[in-house]
């Protein structure tokens, strides 16, 4: 865990440069080019199955009303369209599903539509071309009514009364159809929904009309009929009191029949109307007051909000007062509109209860007139009914007849919906769009494959190059070696090495092991050269002599580090020795091809003398090596005796430099036991597999002990997956190699 922390504070406190992501994504610039790549053959595949779809553009204006329209009822009114509620109502009519209900019933009436059965078959295709026969012929409208209105588009332009109109559709005549039958059903639905309350209103007027007509022919009847069966053809004289009384009571009655229509048919049209329309609201001043002062201060809203952010008080001031002000213009106008509706039904009320008060004083009159003269006073009475029933249906007649008069005049007005620009047949497709589709979709696969990168890198937690050693460790980087198979075009040394010979011999390189001995002028000898000029220039006064090499893990790659740094040590005209310390797992003789019946354990034991276990390589006369000898069973009490520590010491007075094969850190002291008889350790880590924590912990174990740690060896390196990040690095110890040979050292 506190590893972990300091391996924070550290990133924190170095920070992560750009040189450092740059090279991340170049290391790793193949993942880019798949990912992109196959984002961009998944778009190419899509663009080429895609259907083509076809837009056709029209443009509609929309004309505020006339001002001071006149209603069936000669109410006048103002047509001040606040806040553009006319066009947005009028748009939202222009997107409504009973219009699209009308578009399609005519489109399906046109011909040509079976010429579209070549691009792809939609609901509202399938419904036009009458080729689907659903069960359901509503669920089928309706989802041809919905493909529609997918398909349209609908658009203010800025500042403007104009409408712009688009469709999509994969034919591109049945797109420029489906606008036009729009804009001309659009004009038709608009003209009938003006002229819906006085047909309404008309309505009313023929039914009274014709319960009148009857009901004047049954009084009429019913005249006739009495006169002849009294004999009556004719009332002689003057009427009497009670005759006068009646005939009064009759025009009365009929006055407040005619009241009552009127009244009636005022309500009547006023419950139909929106409250908007109603004469009292548009007539308000107050409400007009308010509209103004609301679009005063929305214009200075507007203005400011160029200059102050919302958050200025002056701005949420204006703010406060435009909410206020149409909340006020909310109320006033509901509160007009609910006061003249009261007052249109109050006044209706009060007409119709005069009508029935009436008609119960007419018929007590009646009763007196037949008391007193029956048959004269009855003929009478029915003759000033059949009278006043005339009156009434004239009047009737004479308002049904301007009532249509008016409604054939609206028919006959010009709409001040206008058509800019019908539209037209487009010539080419605008989806799908192949260039700005795979130009979006390399973006996106370059952004994806970057961000691939950086998720795999957060989530390996491996060592992979000599800069995150030092980062990690704050150890110094002595070197790497690159793992086996790396293309030599990949490193600085292709360049360095331009003999096409030496680059051939390089390519049957199967393994690293004394690859110093059998191709000295290769990559990997020079990478251990390399090393070895760290290790020389690693303390300033005198360079180390004895070296121990272990790692954090089997199988890293220690050994043969081991026994090609020792070789690379020979190559000065040193005197080196290298010592199979692994007393566990040996594998120093295995290399060298020696027997291990007589190394250190027998030499420990007091089985052999030191003279008799050392072998002498036949190649290179100063490179000697110990094995290890038989294995023990107490590997670690050989390393702590006192037999350990003398032979080291005469060791030290014949050999310039010793190498000493330790086995791995992790669970064994063995490294740590050695070190004591050494001048410090080399960790070897293999390269892209060597957890932090695991190097981490090692290092730990080290330092506990106080045992210095020259640096890390980086093993096991791949060329191809991290060329880019080690060019520089390459070209570092390629300066060391110029200088090393300047002095004469290789």
């Amino acid at each position: 865990m506190a590893s972990m922390t300091d391996n924070q504070d550290l990133l924190l406190e170095e920070g992560t440069q750009f040189h450092e992501i740059w090279e991340l994504i170049k290391k790793r610039r193949m993942i880019v080019y798949y990912f992109a790549g196959f984002v961009l053959l998944a778009a190419l595949i899509r663009v080429q199955l895609q259907t083509p779809m076809y837009m056709a553009r029209g443009t509609l204006l929309i004309e505020k009303e006339g001002r001071n329209q006149m209603n069936l009822l000669n109410q006048y009114y103002d047509s001040y369209d606040f806040m553009n509620e006319y066009l947005n109502t009028q748009q939202q009519v222009l997107t409504s599903r009973t219009l699209a209900r009308k578009v399609i019933s005519e489109l399906r009436r046109m011909p040509g539509q079976e010429n579209v059965g070549a691009v792809r078959q939609g609901p509202l295709q399938q419904i036009l071309q009458g080729g689907k026969k659903d069960a359901n012929p509503d669920a089928e409208v309706d989802m041809a009514v919905s493909s529609f209105l997918g398909s349209l588009g609908v658009a203010n332009l800025k500042e403007t009364r104009l409408l712009n109109v688009t469709f999509v559709s994969p034919d591109p005549k049945q797109a420029a159809r489906s606008i036009n039958t729009l804009f001309d059903k659009f004009i038709e639905f608009n003209l009938e929904m003006k002229n819906e309350s006085s047909r309404q209103a008309s309505e009313f007027l023929t039914a009274q009309i014709e319960d009148m007509r009857r009901s004047l022919a049954q009084k009429e009847q019913e005249l006739q009929e009495y006169g002849k069966r009294k004999e009556l053809y004719y009332v002689q004289g003057q009427d009497s009191t009670v005759v006068q009384k009646l005939s009064d009571l009759n025009g009365a009655y009929t006055t407040a029949q005619i009241e009552r229509v009127n009244r009636e048919a005022t309500f009547r049209e006023l419950k139909g109307t929106a409250i908007d329309n109603y004469s009292d609201v548009r007539g308000s001043t107050l409400i007009t007051g308010l509209k103004q002062e609301y679009s005063a201060k929305e214009s200075e809203y507007k203005r400011k909000s160029q200059i102050f952010q919302d958050s200025y008080p002056e701005m949420q001031r204006l703010k406060s007062q435009l909410e206020g002000l149409q909340k006020r213009i909310n109320e006033e106008t509901v509160d007009v509109a609910r006061k003249a509706l009261n007052q249109a039904e109050t006044e209706y009320q009060a007409a119709l209860k005069k009508e029935n008060y009436l008609q119960e004083m007419l018929n007590q009159q009646k009763g007196s007139v037949v008391s007193s003269n029956a048959n004269a006073i009855y003929y009478n009475s029915l003759k000033i009914e059949v009278e006043n029933m005339r009156n009434l249906l004239d009047f009737l007649t004479r308002k049904q007849k301007e009532s249509m008069l008016s409604s054939r005049l609206e028919g006959l007005q010009t709409s001040n919906i206008k058509i800019v620009d019908r539209a037209e047949v487009p010539q080419g497709a605008f989806s799908p769009n192949k260039q700005r589709t795979l130009l979006l979709a390399l973006m996106l696969g370059i952004g994806g494959g970057i961000f691939l990168i950086f998720a795999l890198n957060y989530l390996d937690n491996t060592v992979k190059s000599p800069e995150e050693v030092e980062k990690l460790l704050r150890l110094p980087a002595l070197g790497f070696i690159p793992a086996v198979g790396a293309k030599a075009s990949q490193s600085y040394y292709s360049h360095y090495y331009s003999d096409r010979k030496k680059q051939q011999s390089e390519q049957k390189i199967k393994t690293v092991e004394l690859v110093n001995l059998k191709e000295p002028e290769s990559t990997f000898a020079e990478h251990y050269r390399n090393i070895r000029t760290s290790l020389l220039l690693s303390t300033p006064d005198q360079p180390p002599k004895v070296f121990v090499v272990t790692s954090a893990l089997p199988q890293e790659g220690k050994t043969v580090t081991d026994i090609n740094l020792a070789v690379a040590f020979t190559q000065l005209g040193k005197k080196v020795l290298i010592l199979d310390s692994d007393l566990r797992r040996p594998r120093v003789h295995k290399i060298f091809r020696i027997k291990n019946t007589a190394g250190i354990t027998s030499f420990l034991v007091g089985r052999s003398r030191i003279e008799d276990i050392i072998y002498r390589y036949p190649g290179e006369p100063n490179l000697h090596v110990i094995p290890s000898g038989p294995i023990p069973p107490n590997p670690v009490e050989l390393i702590i005796s006192r037999g350990m520590k003398e032979m080291m010491a005469s060791l030290r007075q014949h050999y310039d430099f010793i190498f000493i094969d330790a086995p791995p850190l992790m669970g064994i002291q063995d490294a740590i036991l050695l070190g004591e008889h050494a001048d410090g350790l080399l960790l070897v880590a293999w390269g892209g597999k060597t957890p932090r924590k695991v190097i981490e912990k090692a290092k730990a174990e080290i330092e506990k002990f106080n045992i210095k740690l020259f640096g890390v060896i980086l093993n096991k390196v791949n060329m191809r997956r991290f060329a880019y990040a080690y060019s520089s690095y390459n070209y570092k110890y390629g300066v060391y190699r110029e200088e090393a040979e300047s002095r004469g050292e290789s």
